[in-house]
């Protein structure tokens, strides 16, 4: 058996840990509450335990988040968020100027310290033909009876950033009103109650959800239907609930379905890195489309506007060329 030599060793490990390096932060933990740098918080959210954002020197308490302008310390203080307490922060809305937002972690001796990402929970309901037909988008149509079909959740940043690993999310209720003024989460024996959001689309029939419904045998009259936060308890008392989607049985063309309009949130382009924010002034561009993390940095010429960089394709570049030029010498 060839044994390699020290040489191209080093090269494999020093390309290992540069990568390692680059790799972008991991979930919340050890707890939902427990927050660490890079990671997004939601409006509402109580009882946050911020001391992953402390320097990692001095350790000293935080006693603010700050909002810098260009998402840069270096530049103009925006707004602050007291804390009294790093260990059990809550996120009051009404102190949160802008949507999203990044927050550096604040004390009078170490200055700015690690950042999170503040976000609004939001939420939006469709409705889809059932699987495998969830592009068909069937609002405004008029369907035969006896039609399948699902109900698409948006829910931005909350489906993607709300977890511990693979488990904890956010959960949300579909609630029917029937034609009688009843509300239910129940409707031809499927239990649309606490679906989890487990990314930031779901549809209530994807694999282990409550699933499809059928529009036949149902009590004739107009229905609506809201997606409705379940937990956590904070976004079930203050966030808004999804816009309303409306179904009338019992016509001569089928099941009519009509999209109650109201603001709805955008999915951004991009998972906004540690230290990146879309400016205020910029709108979010509507796509569903996940962006790999990337690293900050300003551009000179454009102060206060976060341009960003690509790592770890240029860290594989130069490992491969260290790896060739290893290779080339241990020939000859």
């Amino acid at each position: 058996m060839r044994i390699l030599s020290s040489g191209f060793c080093s090269v494999i490990t020093v390309c290992l840990v540069l990568l390692i390096l680059a790799a972008p932060a991991g979930a919340r933990g050890p707890g939902i509450n427990d927050i660490g740098p890079g990671d997004t918080i939601f409006l509402y959210e109580e009882g946050l335990n911020l001391t992953g954002l402390r320097d990692s020197v001095s350790n000293i308490p935080l006693t603010a988040l700050r909002r810098y302008s260009g998402d840069d310390p270096t530049y103009t203080l925006l707004s602050e968020l007291p804390i009294a307490d790093d260990t059990d922060f809550d996120v009051l809305s009404e102190l949160v100027d802008t949507n999203p937002a990044v927050y550096y972690g604040y004390t009078p001796a170490d200055g700015a310290t690690q950042s999170v990402i503040v976000w609004k929970p939001e939420l939006t309901l469709g409705v889809t033909l059932a699987s495998p037909y969830h592009g068909d988008v069937v609002e405004g149509l008029s369907l035969p009876e006896g039609t399948a079909i699902a109900f698409r959740i948006t829910s931005p940043y909350v489906g993607s950033a709300y977890r511990v690993g693979s488990t904890n999310y956010a959960t949300v209720d579909v609630v029917f009103s029937t034609p009688g003024g009843a509300e239910t989460t129940r409707l031809k024996a499927v239990d649309f109650t606490g679906i989890p959001l487990q990314a930031a689309v779901v549809y209530t029939d994807d694999p282990g959800m409550p699933g499809a419904i059928s529009l036949s045998r149902l009590e004739t009259g107009t229905y609506s239907v809201q997606a409705r936060w379940n937990s956590p308890q904070a976004f079930a008392d203050y966030a808004d609930d999804s816009n309303s989607i409306t179904f009338s049985v019992g016509k001569p063309s089928g099941v009519d379905i009509t999209v109650v309009p109201t603001q709805t949130p955008t999915l951004p382009a991009t998972h906004l890195p540690l230290t990146t924010a879309v400016p205020t002034e910029t709108p979010l561009p509507a796509t569903e489309t996940p962006v790999p993390e990337t690293s900050p940095s300003v551009s000179p010429s454009s102060p206060g506007v976060p341009v960003p960089t690509q790592a770890a394709p240029v860290l594989w570049t130069v490992c491969a060329a260290a790896l060739i030029g290893v290779l080339f010498f241990r020939k000859r």
